[in-house]
């Protein structure tokens, strides 16, 4: 078999493509994925493609973005369309074309990658690990009649939906593993395909200090909240007010939000049905510039030993030295003070877990001044979200 970059020569393989996906994903049709080849180009993502002979047999699309890791934008290489033809699966390769897209990335210059996995198992053989949860809330809308508007909601416009973007992109700093979107990414979001509506919350000054994007699913009477954030309690009280108004058409809400919401918080009574979702998982495509995106809290110099069996510019030796706020690390021959495998690496840099979480687990293997290290990491996992898929 032979690989391609099928976006590359897009009259060439247009056909063999949307053949394939519109094969493997019946949740969208030929016109969607028309739409998204043609809006494909090798600056915004690879498409990878294994050919037998003619037939392609598996391919992967591989979109270019950037995300946030303590507040610095860092780049990062998602894993969609994920497809293989019947007749070649179970052969391993799907597998070979992921680990060829790894090497992509690493030369494109990610230094993480974030999929929606269909079976974590599969993916964490190639060195992806969990590091994403969401959360689902779903009660009576009656719950929230005592709320009321303390300022002002709108629908999103053309006039001001570069607010909304603003608005998204100052609230995702202060996040772990979040996405910066273009007006691509906003459109798939917003779309009023999906029956998806948007609103601002404004407070008395004029200032937005929210959003929600919602549908209303009439057969089951619900009204669904596909994502909200907000900057003050009056937003939250707001938003809840303008899901209570649905109440002649609805009966229940369903609100999806990150792991560390404050629903609950606000509800007069937080008894309901509330359901942590596992969701997208990451990898380290590179060792040395992730290491460099962690926030230490003390100065000091370690070697840390990683072992990565997929990706061999991981697997080694790495002296990580901090100074005035400063990372630096290099790739050495000494010995190490542990080791860690990629997979919790991940887990660690995007601060799903601590250091503490991943030693009680035993993940870690420990050589020396295992006390001293520990100090020097965060006692605390950071905020950790995602809202956009691939």
């Amino acid at each position: 078999m032979r690989l391609v970059e099928l976006n590359k020569e897009k009259e060439l393989y247009e056909k063999r493509f949307i053949d394939l996906m519109c094969y493997c994903f019946k949740m969208c049709t030929e016109e969607d994925f028309r739409l998204d080849w043609l809006l494909s180009t090798p600056d915004r993502e690879t498409i990878l493609g294994l050919l037998d002979e003619e037939v392609l047999a598996s391919c992967i699309t591989i979109p270019y973005k950037t995300i946030y890791i303590e507040g610095k934008p860092v780049s990062m290489a998602g894993v969609g369309g994920v497809t293989t033809a019947s007749t070649y699966r179970s052969g391993g390769v799907c597998s070979r074309l992921i680990q060829e897209g790894l090497k992509v990335m690493y030369e494109k210059g990610a230094v993480f990658s974030v999929l929606a996995p269909f079976s974590y198992e599969f993916y964490q053989k190639l060195g992806w690990k969990w590091c994403y949860n969401n959360m689902q809330y779903v009660f009576e809308v009656d719950r929230l009649k005592r709320f009321k508007n303390e300022g002002h909601i709108s629908y999103v416009t053309a006039k001001n939906e570069q607010e909304l973007k603003d608005f998204y992109e100052a609230y995702i700093k202060q996040l772990n593993g979040s996405c910066i979107r273009d007006d691509v990414q906003w459109g798939k979001r917003t779309s009023k395909k999906l029956d998806h509506y948007t609103v601002l919350y404004r407070n008395d000054q004029g200032q937005v200090e929210g959003y929600m994007i919602y549908k209303i699913v009439h057969e089951k009477l619900q009204l669904e909240v596909v994502e909200m954030q907000y900057t003050s309690m009056k937003a939250l009280r707001s938003f809840f007010n303008y899901i209570y108004v649905h109440n002649a058409q609805v009966t229940t809400v369903s609100i999806e939000a990150k792991e560390h919401d404050l629903i609950l918080d606000v509800l007069p009574n937080p008894r309901c049905e509330a359901k942590l979702i596992s969701y997208m998982m990451g990898r380290i495509v590179n060792v040395v510039k992730a290491l460099e995106c962690y926030n230490f809290i003390k100065e000091g110099t370690f070697i840390i030993q990683v072992e990565d069996d997929i990706c061999e510019w991981n697997n080694g030796y790495f002296k990580v030295t901090i100074k005035a706020n400063q990372v630096e690390v290099q790739q050495v021959q000494e010995k190490p003070d542990f080791k860690i495998d990629v997979r919790e690496l991940m887990q660690l840099i995007i601060g799903f877990k601590t250091l503490k979480d991943i030693d009680k687990v035993e993940a870690v293997e420990w050589y020396q001044n295992k006390e001293h290290i520990m100090e020097l990491f965060k006692a605390t996992r950071s905020e950790v979200a995602l809202y956009d898929y691939f």
